[in-house]
């Protein structure tokens, strides 16, 4: 999921790539210019040779800033580049992923996915990687010059790789889980503070806020736990490595001042070896000091690779629905996961333009079945069709056009409320949206605000009341002119003027237009055409108001009660 992402950003990496090899070759290059100058110069008595030497060593020297500058350009544009197309990848893949993956995430973990995660991987490009891959280059070429300038002393020099090998692989070993659990601790770290911002108002109102400073507190600490879990992780790690190099510098001194009085080495490769020992060792401890970020930005692009390639359980199919006809549920049964299930063998039918309430106890399966007409969900059995075409054989945006769900409660997006209502048709103009508005009666209201459409609604519509927003809403689905309209009942929170408001535009908007309400009360499942009533998962009853009501069963148990309170 992510090579297609840093597939338009290869060239930048080549370049990066070319001028790291200059800069490490320039590097490399020093410790054999320091044994010509000793073999050939100071030892040979060749005064020019170290003229020559210092001359090659300077060149190399102005060219190398260039050759880093590159590689810092280079590397810093291709990391951001990939990262804003990550970043929107990511959020693309969220639009596309369907309702069960939100209802089974938690909102916090997937700010944290767009945000902690891609700004680990920031660090991580910027600097990291770069570095990394410039270590392990000279570390792969070092070791080869090393055997080239004395095979034996290199045998010296193996003295240090067990040691190396165990510290390295325990921390291997050691460091991803811990690193894994730090993005999640930082995951739910968010999650929290997401939950205390959006739900202030609730806080304050029942004075939770030391409870839920305790929450956030508790999980912050959880975080920082995380963090010394890793600190002592690289405690146990970096200090064998400055050993190992001492343990081997060391080595390779005594050995090499024996062979150079036997002749077997001079004492420019003695001092070219110390000084490539040196380099070689260098990148390792580096490689140590950078492991954790390297790690670290590895759990980051896990983390964000496993939201990539999350599959959405519902898919489009390719064709078109009807412009109308029967919306039709047929044997249709859904379990969530592996509970009992949620809707069992329901099977019913909604004419064209009938209004269709549906009752039942908290728990009876109405907004399941909702979700299940709009496909929100997938039956495990059965099918769903409109004008007898399932709905998984059409295309989203086909099914979006025909059936449109209203939830209880309107959300708003920050901006105009003209784009709030355009939200479904975003190339509608101005006069389609006042059209839509003004065909649910709510024109006038909108047009008494100080800006009129353009007023900005902020965050969640926080600018207006929630009839406001209620109105806004339906004016959407007004705009989109859908054949099926499920609703979730929401006047019950409304004062009695706004009720009325609200009721009046959903009664126009139910014109002509097939209509389901889950009713939480049964004044509005009076008024439906046919009243179908759920319980524990089933479809028990479904009739007009008056006939359940002379029956004398469930539904009229249900009417009988609700009279009764309305009565006290």
């Amino acid at each position: 999921m992510i090579a297609p992402i840093i597939r338009p950003h290869l060239r930048l990496v080549i370049l990066a790539g070319v001028a790291m090899v200059v800069a490490t070759g320039i590097s490399l290059a020093a410790p054999l210019l320091v044994k010509i100058a000793i073999d050939h110069g100071i030892r040979g008595d060749h005064v020019h040779t170290v003229d020559v030497v210092a001359l090659v060593y300077l060149s190399l020297v102005i060219v190398r800033p260039v050759a880093e500058r590159a590689i810092v350009l280079c590397s810093a544009r291709a990391g951001e580049r990939f990262l804003g197309d990550l970043r929107t990848a990511a959020y693309d893949k969220l639009q596309e992923l369907s309702l069960p993956f939100f209802e089974e995430t938690r909102a916090g973990v997937l700010v944290s996915r767009l945000t902690a995660d891609v700004q680990t991987l920031t660090t991580f490009t910027r600097t990291v990687l770069v570095e990394v891959v410039g270590s392990v280059l000279l570390f792969a070429v070092s070791v080869v010059i090393l055997i080239t300038l004395s095979p034996l002393l290199s045998l010296v020099m193996l003295i240090s790789v067990p040691l190396l090998a165990v510290s390295s692989l325990r921390y291997g070993k050691r460091s991803r889980p811990a690193f894994l659990a730090l993005r999640d601790r930082v995951a739910d770290t968010m999650t929290s503070l997401q939950e205390g911002l959006t739900g202030v108002r609730v806080v304050q109102s029942f004075a939770q806020e030391q409870e839920r400073y305790a929450a956030y507190r508790a999980r912050s600490r959880e975080q920082v736990s995380a963090w010394r879990r890793i600190s002592l992780v690289n405690i146990g790690f970096f200090p064998m490595i400055a050993f190992a190099q001492a343990l081997a510098l060391a080595a390779v001194l005594v050995v090499g001042g024996y062979l150079e009085r036997h002749g077997r080495v001079t004492v420019g490769t003695v001092v070219a070896f110390a000084l490539y020992l040196i380099s070689l060792f260098d990148p390792v401890a580096r490689l140590g000091d950078w492991y954790s970020e390297f790690q670290s930005g590895r759990a980051a692009l896990a983390k964000i690779s496993s939201l990539l390639a999350e599959p959405p359980t519902v898919l489009g199919g390719t064709g078109a629905l009807p412009a109308g006809g029967e919306l039709r549920a047929e044997a249709v049964t859904f379990a969530y996961g592996d509970s009992a299930p949620a809707v069992v063998d329901v099977s019913l039918t909604v004419s064209p333009g009938e209004h269709l309430a549906l009752v039942g106890a908290t728990g009876a399966g109405k907004s399941t079945l909702a979700k299940l007409l709009v496909r929100g969900y997938d039956p495990q059995r059965g099918r769903i069709s409109l004008g007898g075409t399932d709905l998984r054989e059409a295309t989203l945006d086909a099914l979006r056009a025909r059936i449109v769900f209203v939830p209880q409660e309107g959300h708003l997006f920050a901006g105009s409320i003209a784009d709030n209502v355009r939200l479904g048709r975003p190339d509608a103009t101005d006069d389609e949206v006042r059209e839509a508005l003004r065909s649910i009666g709510a024109l006038a209201r909108v047009e008494a605000l100080p800006d009129a459409l353009a007023t900005d609604v902020r965050s969640r519509g926080v600018r207006l009341s929630a009839g406001e927003r209620q109105l806004v809403s339906i004016a959407r689905v007004a705009l989109v002119d859908p054949a099926v309209i499920v609703l979730d009942e929401a006047t019950s929170s409304l004062d009695p003027r706004t009720e009325a408001a609200v009721e009046h535009a959903l009664s126009v908007l139910a014109r002509g237009r097939t209509v389901i309400t889950i009713a939480h009360r049964l004044s509005t499942a009076e008024r439906a055409d046919r009243v179908a009533v759920m319980e524990h998962g089933r479809l028990v009853e479904i009739a007009s108001h008056d006939e359940l009501v002379a029956q004398g069963d469930r539904y009229a148990a249900l009417w009988a009660s609700w009279q009764a309170g309305l009565a006290i």
